[in-house]
């Protein structure tokens, strides 16, 4: 562990003096330029989550592990990380429109996480974002218990029964309760609730509402990136991906930083203050790439 921290500390080392040493930015004439920059910053980026994720507030947990409330914003945690290596993939490879849809599943991990750690009321907005993750087992366990009364239940249903009935036992839940059940949201709020709760009600559409296009592939997703209009009445097949640019690769690695600042708060796992400056200082590079290249767009 002595040995791993040392490897941590000298790469942090290495981040912040690359962080200096491209402060202020160079100047980049094309989107080639600014991607490869941003993917440079990426890259550090997702060694800061996966640093961030593994760290632990003491010997103990570190070598136990969490309380299931806890370990449920650690999840968040390492949930966003997973995802953002996601995006980098997809980026690395020019995958633009697979890369959307990540900013969605990224942008609404992150916000519920800051809703938990925030909650007044955490036991309780714990155990309602466990129960409300339900919804799906309850309705195949009613249309099974239907199906029972009707058939015997093949081997791969009675399986499915007892895999659910099984998670069900691990969490506390018996089956009255989840029937009984019927809010599916944290704590009764949707989305818009939540962001709300924070004052981002602007942003639900802006980010969350436009980042839908991608997860649903609605008209405008398939519009505009999976098919070509000719003329007015015709269209024709688009495979080929359209380039990434900074408008996407910046914003999510600004949503996945600041959320490392939130977590490694409020898991209290660098009290030496170690991770949370390069973190800081990375933040503000990828700000001043993200405005540099919006600066190249007009109006």
């Amino acid at each position: 562990m002595v040995n791993n921290m040392n490897e941590i500390i000298q790469n942090l080392k290495k981040i912040e003096k690359w962080v200096d040493f491209s402060s202020p930015l160079p100047d980049f004439d094309t989107n080639t330029e600014f991607m490869k920059f941003a993917v440079e910053i990426m890259n550090r980026c997702l060694y800061l989550l996966k640093a961030g994720a593994a760290s632990a507030p003491d010997a103990e947990t570190a070598n136990k592990g969490y309380t299931k409330n806890e370990a449920i914003i650690v999840g968040h945690m390492v949930r966003i990380t997973k995802l953002y290596e996601g995006v980098l993939m997809h980026i690395c490879s020019h995958h633009q429109e697979l890369a959307h849809i990540f900013f969605r599943l990224i942008l609404e991990t992150a916000i519920r996480m800051e809703y938990l750690i925030t909650s007044k009321s955490p036991k309780k907005s714990f155990q309602s974002f466990i129960l409300a993750s339900y919804r799906p087992e309850k309705e195949m366990l009613q249309d099974l218990e239907n199906s029972a009364k009707q058939r015997p239940l093949i081997p791969i249903e009675n399986r499915m029964k007892r895999s659910i009935i099984s998670w069900l036992r691990r969490d506390g839940i018996n089956e009255k309760e989840l029937f009984n059940n019927t809010i599916w949201n944290v704590d009764g709020k949707n989305f818009r609730d939540i962001m709300n709760a924070f004052a981002l009600d602007s942003m639900y559409s802006y980010g969350f509402g436009i980042a839908s296009h991608h997860v649903q592939g609605d008209w405008l997703d398939i519009a505009y990136y999976h098919l070509k209009q000719d003329g007015e009445r015709y269209y024709t097949p688009d495979l080929f991906f359209a380039e990434p640019d900074p408008r996407i690769a910046c914003p999510i690695t600004g949503v996945c930083l600041d959320s490392l600042l939130k977590y490694l708060k409020w898991n209290k796992s660098d009290p030496d203050n170690i991770i949370s400056p390069v973190v800081g200082k990375l933040r503000e590079l990828n700000l001043a790439l993200d405005e540099a290249h919006e600066n190249t767009l007009g109006e």
